[in-house]
Formats: structure tokens, sequence, C-alpha cells
């Protein structure tokens, strides 16, 4: 990935819903969007210009030649084939309620949405809502309206309150012209359809027709049915794992057991698409199932993220308190661009991983701890049914955390195991486990248990129990890290702060907080996630976005926000930094999603050292990066001549430069020189670059 780049890493697996434009199947899963057409699979996301994520309408019109997508937000994205357009006057509405866009229909340039505060009308030509309609149910009141018909001039709702109709040629705004049934207010209806030349209406069981301008069962349904769909006077329900045709008044299956759990559909002929709640996009024929799903995590709910030899490892395991009632099987490797699904047979919940005495290690919510390589369970009694929240290894042992125990905090020397127990640990549930760097242990509790948070020293045999008197800005901490100047930093409900020496605990030990332009950093405010790059700089999650700071807090380096970058949401919930790549892994709450920065783990030389790219060329517009430099390295770029032209110090072993000089010029052809030492002057290296454009 290039410097400063993102990239989505969404689940596709959950299909929700379909459309079809120009011989292309668009698929939108509850986080994302792809599409296929001529077996080429493609992911639209954020870096194509959309604005979200979480898509709650699809609808493609072939005359206009565009693809509507509305989002549980209230924005809409009008696509084009060559620019998209976003239209955002929904979602600015200052309203408490669900802003969610629900379904879409069209007549020539006019486009009504059914949206979760009444029906919104689009004009095209203007790319602006132009009217919206919120008071037309019963006696003018608001309703909630999730699909849209077009007949005969009149404009059909399924809202909250039931059926709604008004002829379009009259005043939509006065909901004396809304013709109300009452008789639908049961219906539980789900989308309204043209059924031969009557108007029918699919609730879950039941189909009903109009007739004489009242609604009456037409027929019951032989099992739920999730959608209709009516092609070439041709009528198809679909089901949970069932497709269904109406035939002469009855209705016959057509496909049954080829799918889990159906949720859209497209009919092409001979050729179904099937959006599945489990397996993605579906396409079936006589002879042939084919699921179509780009590459992706197995889930999009994400308890946990560890990094371990470059790769990054995904847990979807539930709550530990709910784990004895749900079973999640597997987990999710992400292993050069590529996710992998992994499983392991009667161990499951896994919760995370680690590495001891070259041996790999899962852990799980409910079944202790598995050694994958001996491909068995660590054996011991204690370990029965245990939650195991978190592992960590030092040279001798395998810590891990055991949640809701009396023997919260254990040690596997490979061989045995032993126990500290929750009276002398001051606590029963510890939720994650950090290391120092001279293998003092912080761990991390619930907010319901003491003060958030312990250490214990292994070779002291001491242990050291928060307090309210210890500055801590909130029992509630909600993540833990230990940076390279071996400080302890948490961040909490209330804001960061900071242990000065994670290595050397006493009972004098008081938390410092952060400053940041003469105030406390996010004073008062919630922080929910934190991580330290190559560089030692911080990075900080909160509801209001994804913050970098310099490594002294001298500078703020980012403000990353849903509105301007490519988070799909504001509200972070856990970071991860991968030193081998430079990578940050975000988990918000639309999903994970990761940017490259420009740092990467501090090396001990230069023995890696590599420039790129090199030559840059004119279809190169990016920095030029050199990594694999000796940790904190000094860079000093020059002419042949030896003309220092800019210099800087690399964020761990990578540094980006964009080949601006210290007078404001931009670096023109020519071949340079790249000088690299450490701080001392021990470790140097010499490289060259050329500008070829």
């Amino acid at each position: 990935m290039a410097i400063g780049s993102w990239k989505s890493h969404f689940s596709y697996a959950e299909g929700r819903l379909l459309a079809v434009g120009n011989g292309t199947i668009f698929c939108a899963a509850t986080h994302g969007l792809f599409s296929i057409k001529d077996d080429v699979l493609e992911v639209i996301d954020k870096n194509k210009g959309l604005s979200g994520v979480s898509v709650s309408a699809l609808n493609f019109f072939e005359e206009p030649q565009v693809l509507l997508i509305g989002y549980e937000d209230g924005i809409i994205d009008l696509v084009y084939t060559d620019h998209v357009v976003s239209i955002q006057t929904l979602s600015n509405i200052e309203m408490i309620t669900s802003k969610a866009i629900n379904d879409f229909v069209h007549q020539g340039n006019q486009i009504y949405l059914a949206t979760d505060m009444g029906i919104a009308l689009l004009d095209l030509k203007t790319e602006q809502i132009s009217d919206f309609y919120s008071e037309i149910g019963p006696n003018g009141s608001v309703v909630s309206v999730q699909d849209l018909f077009l007949h005969d001039d009149s404009l059909f709702a399924i809202s909250n309150e039931g059926i709604l109709a008004a002829n379009l040629n009259v005043n939509l705004f006065d909901f004396n012209n809304w013709e109300f049934y009452q008789e639908t207010s049961i219906f539980k209806s789900m989308s309204i359809f043209k059924f031969s030349n009557d108007l029918a209406v699919l609730s879950e069981d039941y189909l009903f027709i109009k007739s004489n301008d009242i609604w009456d069962t037409l027929l019951v349904l032989p099992e739920a049915m999730n959608k209709v769909t009516s092609i070439n006077q041709n009528t198809y329900f679909l089901s949970d794992q069932a497709v269904y045709e109406m035939n002469e008044g009855v209705i016959v299956p057509l496909i049954k057991d080829r799918f889990k759990s159906g949720h859209d559909l497209i009919v092409n002929g001979e050729v179904f698409w099937i959006a599945d709640g489990d397996l993605g996009l579906i396409n079936i024929t006589e002879d042939m199932n084919q699921q179509v799903i780009p590459n992706g995590p197995m889930y999009d709910d994400i308890s946990g993220m560890d990094i371990l030899n470059g790769d990054l490892y995904v847990f979807h395991a539930p709550d530990p308190d709910t784990s004895f009632s749900e079973t999640i099987e597997g987990y999710s490797k992400f292993n050069k661009d590529q996710w992998e699904a992994q499983r392991v047979e009667d161990f499951n919940n896994i919760s995370g991983i680690a590495q001891f005495k070259g041996k790999l290690f899962l852990s799980s919510y409910g079944q202790g701890i598995y050694d994958f390589e001996d491909e068995k369970l660590v054996s011991n009694p204690e370990l029965n049914n245990a939650s195991i929240t978190d592992m960590c290894t030092t040279d001798d042992f395998l810590w891990f955390t055991n949640y809701m125990s009396q023997k919260p905090l254990g040690r596997y020397d490979g061989e045995s195991l032993s126990f500290l127990s929750s009276a002398q640990l001051g606590t029963t549930t510890p939720l994650c486990i950090v290391e120092s760097l001279e293998n003092v242990l912080w761990v991390k509790n619930s907010s319901t248990e003491r003060f958030g948070v312990v250490a214990f020293d292994p070779s002291k045999n001491l242990i050291w129990q928060a307090k309210p008197s210890s500055g801590i800005p909130s029992k509630t901490i909600n993540d833990i890290e230990v940076n390279r100047e071996d400080e302890l930093w948490m961040v909490t409900k209330l804001g960061p702060a900071y242990f000065s020496e994670a290595s050397l605990i006493s009972e004098e030990d008081q938390a410092y907080f952060p400053y940041f332009e003469g105030k406390i950093l996010f004073e008062n405010e919630k922080v929910t996630a934190i991580a330290f790059d190559g560089g030692d700089r911080l990075w900080l999650g909160s509801e209001r976005g994804l913050w970098a700071f310099s490594k002294t807090l001298q500078t703020q380096i980012y403000h990353f926000t849903h509105e301007n970058s490519f988070l799909p949401s504001n509200t972070i919930l856990e970071l991860a930094f991968d030193g081998e790549s430079g990578a940050l892994y975000i988990l918000t709450e639309e999903g994970l999603v990761s940017y490259q920065t420009n740092s990467s783990a501090p090396l001990l030389s230069n023995s890696q050292v590599t420039i790129y790219p090199n030559p840059i060329t004119a279809n190169y517009d990016g920095d030029l990066i050199i990594s694999g430099v000796v940790g904190d390295a000094m860079i000093k770029f020059a002419t042949i001549e030896g003309t220092i032209l800019y210099e800087t110090r690399a964020n761990g072993s990578m540094v980006s430069w964009d080949l601006i000089k210290f007078n404001g010029d931009r670096l023109l052809n020519g071949v340079y020189l790249v000088f690299v030492t450490d701080m001392d002057g021990s470790e140097k290296w010499v490289g060259k670059f050329a500008i070829l454009r």
C-alpha cells in the first residue's frame, strides 16, 4: 500500500440487497458493496468515491443510467459511470429518529425515496432533494416508510401505520390527500408489487391483493417469504432457503436448499442471483451453484485483533458473559493481502493468539488454551471451561488472563501451569494484559472491580493495584499500551493518562495527564483505543474519529473522521499496528479498515534498506519511501555534489519524503544521494535514487 492510502477489510458474507444494470450485478453486504460483471469482481468503497458502508437501499435506473445507494445515516449516493454525487440533505436533518433510506422508485427525473422519516423527492436534474413529506399518516402523524410503488399516477407507500396512497397530481404535503387503508395496519407488510393487473402486498406469511379499494387476503404462503419480484409477468418469491414461482394461482418451489439465508433475489431467465445472509452472493443455474464474494474476514463482528509475525489475526468470539450460549467457529487471518478463514475442530469462541517458545497458542472464551502445533488443549482442571480474555509472552512464560475466575492470572512454562488468585491480584474480571520492557505485567480489569488496572512484577513477586488516589481519570479503562519509552498509557471514558515507568511499580505510583497545546489532552472525553506506531507516535481513537500525535505531543499530525477520510465511522473500537508493514488496523463500529503509515518497527542496523519507487517516473506522484533503516535514523537527501536538500528523522525504520526541498521547491529530474546514520554515527548507509519524469 502507498503511504497515506486506505483499504477496507469488510466481510461480504452477509449479503443483503441486490440491483442490476448494464449487465452488472450489484450486491450490498452488511458493510460494503461489490459488483460482478463478466466474471470480474470489484469492491466499491470510499476509494471509488462512495460516502458510506452501511447500505440500506439499492437500485439501478436504466433511463438515467445511475446506481442509487441509500445509507442508514440518510446519505444518498448517485453513482454514474465516471463520478459519484453525494447528497447529504436528509442526513443533516436534526432529528433523533433513524434516517435510513429504505427504497427508491422513479418517474422520469423524479425519484421518490422511502425513509424512516417519511418520503423525500429527489430531482435528478438538480441532484437535490426538492420536497419532503413526513406528516402524511392518519391525522397528520409522522410516518416511517419502508417501501414504495408507482401505479396509475399514484404513489403507494408501506408505512409503520399501514398502507398509504396519494395521486401524484395533488398536494402531497397535505395528509388529507393521502388515503389510509385501515385494514392494512395489521398486515406487517413488506413490499408492494404488481400482480397480473392488480396491486398485491407481501407480508411474511400472506399475500394480499387490492380489490375494489379494499385489501383482501389472496392466499396463505407456504412459508415465510423475504422478497418478491415480478419479471415478464412471472412472479417469484424468496424464503430463507427456497425460491418459489406463482403458477396458475399456486406457489410452487423452483429451488430448494441451495443457499442458506435468502435476503434478495434477481431473476435473469434461468439464472438466479441471491443475496445470502451467510454466503454473500450466490449465482444459481440449473446445474451449478457459484458463490461470488470478495476476499474478506469471516464476519464484521470483531471482538479482538492480534498481530503476529506480520500477520493479522481477527477474532469473532462473543462477549465472554454469553460465550456459553453462543458458539462462533474459527477466526480470520490476513496474510499477503489475502484473508483466510481458519477453524480448529472442537475449539470455538477463539479470542486470541500468542507465540511461545516457537509454538502458537490459541485462547478461547469457554474452552481454555489450545496448543496449535500439538493439536491439543493445554490440560489443567483450572482451564476447563475457562474464558481466556488475553495472552502475552515473556522469555520464560506464556501469561494469560482468566475471566470470572478466582485464579484470574495464569502462566504456563510449556509443561505446567501456576496461578495468582483473585485475592492476590484484586480482580476476577481481567480483560487484557500487556508487558513492560522489563516484563512487568499490566492487567486491565472490568470497570466493575476496583480501579481499572493492576500491575504485577514476577521478578519481585510485587503486586500494585490502582486506587482512587492514583490519579487515573476514570476506573472505566478502555485500552492500555506500553510504548518504546516504557511508559504505560491508558485511555478511559474521561481521557488518557500514563505512568512514566512501566517497569518500576511502587505504592507511590501516580498517573500523569498528557498535555497538548497547554491543555490536558482529551480532558473528560471518552477515548476508546490507543496504539503507538514504529516511530512511537501516539494514535488515539474516540467517538470523534482517529488522531495521531508526534512522539513529543508537540504536533497533531492527523485527525481522521468519517467525513474527511476513509473511516466508515467516527466511533473507533480498537487499534493494532503492524511493525513490519507499517499498517495501522482500525476497527470501527462499521467495520475494519487499515491506514498505511510512514513508520515501521525500529531495526538495529541498516541491513535491510530499500528506496522505492526507484526511479520515480511520470506516472507516480506519491512520496519517496525509504524503509529498513536503523531505528530513528537521521536521513539526509543531497545532490550528487553533496548539497543537502532536506533532512528528517525516521519513524522507527521508515521515512517518507514528498520531494519538497527546504526552500519549498520540488525536486527536478536527476540522480540524488541518501545518507542514513544512527544517533551516534556508528551505523551508516549511503544510497541513490533517480527522478525520470
